[in-house]
């Protein structure tokens, strides 16, 4: 698993200020670590040979960001978002970008940081953001006891990620072939990747899905799902937008940061399913949430949140 990780310390960490460190706070951004996507021949786009694109490969999955580009694009966002006054901000993840939740409090405790934050940058709420880093915060504090650890909340519902969403949504609309009559909505899925439904019962999901059709009104009809584990599936919630609400076409907006496994197996493959299982209903996909500014404000927030306590 070694070969898998990539470890670069001149990315890992903020640059520092002049400030004590005792007078600033720590911040971890723990985000997943995904075994693809960690350099752009293993982004789902380039599993397809160059001049034979299946007709599913999205248009705009072309020579796309590396995930452990990103991740530290949104350290750099992050630390912009609190201020170099306030926070010095480090990426780790729970598996194969390094550093790994003990080396990044490692590396804050060496500069000499006390008060140390650990936002979960996970878009759901599974084993990974409950069972797990439950364990993970319960093995640093007895590893650190010269330094308060705290846990941020993570993303939940917000109506800036839906309005991200919308955004997301409203990408495709010039490019759009089949336009559904004026008497059919549009469908939206919005597909999160798949947990096990012991873990997330993903009742913040239909929040943020009845945020997301609110605010784009009558003529959209949004359902959730999941891209595999749990409930609800892709399979149900594509036949409520068919069967229940009559819908003309499906957008499906996978929940997801970056291009990767979970988007080509899981995600694209259902969708394809879902086009032989209904072949009258045009169905397209976005591209996924990337980095974002509202995703990092969203992120800021919940640790300014700790902060006032």
């Amino acid at each position: 698993m070694t070969n898998n990780r990539i470890h670069e310390p001149s990315d890992l960490v903020q640059s520092s200020s002049s400030m004590d460190p005792n007078e600033r706070w720590g911040v971890i951004l723990l985000c997943h670590g995904s075994q693809r996507g960690t350099s752009s021949a293993e982004c789902s786009c380039a599993w397809e040979t160059e001049g034979n694109l299946s007709p599913t490969t999205p248009f705009w999955c072309r020579n796309c960001p590396s995930t452990p580009q990103g991740l530290r694009d949104a350290v750099s966002l992050l630390g912009d978002e609190l201020g170099k006054d306030k926070a010095e901000v480090v990426l780790s993840c729970l598996e194969f970008i390094e550093p790994h939740p003990d080396e990044a409090v490692r590396i804050l405790t060496n500069q000499g940081f006390k008060k140390l934050i650990i936002m979960p940058y996970l878009l759901g709420h599974g084993k990974h953001a409950t069972l797990e880093l439950d364990e993970v915060l319960e093995d640093l504090k007895t590893q650190t006891p010269g330094a308060d650890i705290f846990l941020s909340d993570g993303f939940g519902s917000d109506e800036r990620l839906a309005n991200l969403v919308i955004d997301r949504v409203q990408s495709l609309e010039a490019s759009r072939i089949n336009t559904p009559s004026e008497s059919n909505p549009t469908g939206v899925l919005l597909v999160k990747a798949g947990t096990k439904t012991q873990y997330d019962d993903c009742s913040w999901m239909v929040d943020l899905g009845e945020i997301v059709e609110n605010k784009l009104g009558k003529s959209y009809a949004v359902s959730i799902a999941q891209s595999h584990y749990g409930d609800p599936t892709m399979d149900a919630a594509a036949a409520i937008l068919i069967d229940k609400r009559n819908v003309g076409s499906i957008m499906c907006v996978p929940y997801l940061f970056f291009p990767g496994l979970i988007l080509q197996r899981n995600v694209i493959g259902g969708l394809e399913k879902l086009r032989t299982q209904y072949p009258d209903i045009p169905i397209t996909v976005t591209p996924p949430l990337g980095v974002d500014d509202r995703l990092v404000s969203v992120a800021a927030d919940r640790i300014r949140e700790v902060w006032a306590q």
